[in-house]
């Protein structure tokens, strides 16, 4: 069972697209928790878990961290918490962070290019 110390079932229901905590891994729950605590802010995700399929149909590659339950989409609506936000990820492990208007984007992926930060 998939367990989060700041991040409540009923917010992942109320994503677009819709998934559950339990759609994610622990180990980067674990970290965003982490890096919630560090920040000391509240983390408000716009996007956690998207299943292949509605990847794809939404034109992405359906290969995305996304799909593998390992990245969340934090909205984010100043540059002070911007630097919360980024400060506190990377000091909680993450490597990959991409950095949007409107949201920042974290994820732990194995499987992607390491220590990155890009911008949508």
């Amino acid at each position: 069972m998939i367990t989060s110390k700041y991040f409540k079932e009923v917010e992942f229901q109320q994503l677009t697209p819709s998934c559950s905590l339990q759609d994610m891994k622990q180990s980067t729950m674990s970290k965003l928790d982490t890096a919630r605590e560090i920040a000391g802010i509240p983390f408000v995700l716009t996007c956690a878990y998207r299943s292949v399929e509605w990847d794809k149909s939404k034109g992405r590659s359906g290969t995305g961290a996304h799909t593998l339950g390992q990245a969340v989409d934090i909205r984010c609506n100043s540059d002070a918490n911007r630097w919360k936000i980024v400060n506190a990820l990377i000091r909680a492990g993450f490597k990959r962070i991409g950095i949007a208007k409107s949201f920042i984007h974290a994820d732990d992926s194995e499987q992607h290019t390491q220590e990155i930060i890009w911008m949508y």
